[in-house]
């Protein structure tokens, strides 16, 4: 019987749905690597590689972000594309460790576009691509800080009660692991 959060948890008993799957996976993304190799050439601010050809769905994403508390880190992110792209969204894991309200301590993030199912209109929605997600990633580091709704509540908490120790502490982090 179809039992699709058994499929989005990777247990499948239909091995030609998952091959179908991951083929529309592919295609999806063969397609939305123009549109973000046309937006590599014209920012300085996040560069994409995909390390192995065969595998299009595993990617590396390097933010460096230009201006505000952020500036001077070069942050790293491994970007999942599962079998079920384009209906759920991209599995993102922060490699570098920062002290952020959206990004915890083992690399887990808080951004709107990466939730399956979402409240608001800002949820992952089969619309949208990768390069949104990639814009959005970056935007956490200059306009999509977002204090209330933080997956780190230390960091949160600092920057309501302290602005400056908070600034400090980026700053040490970005020192010791960018």
């Amino acid at each position: 019987m179809f039992n699709l959060q058994n499929r989005i948890n990777g247990n499948d008993d239909d091995r030609q749905y998952l091959e179908t799957r991951i083929a529309v996976r592919d295609k999806l993304l063969a397609q939305e690597m123009k549109d973000l190799e046309s937006s590599l050439r014209q920012q300085k601010l996040w560069n994409l590689q995909v390390p192995s050809t065969s595998r299009l769905h595993e990617l590396d994403l390097t933010v460096t972000p230009q201006e505000g508390i952020y500036k001077g880190g070069v942050f790293r992110f491994k970007i999942t594309v599962p079998p079920e792209y384009n209906n759920m969204p991209p599995i993102v894991k922060c490699l570098t460790r920062v002290w952020h309200p959206n990004i915890n301590e083992d690399g887990s993030i808080c951004l709107s576009i990466l939730r399956q199912n979402s409240l608001d209109q800002f949820g992952w929605r089969p619309t949208r691509n990768l390069l949104e997600v990639v814009h959005g990633l970056v935007a956490l580091f200059t306009d999509l800080i977002d204090f209330d709704d933080a997956l780190n509540i230390q960091a949160a908490q600092q920057w309501t009660q302290n602005r400056d120790a908070f600034k400090h502490r980026a700053r040490e982090y970005i020192q010791r692991y960018c």
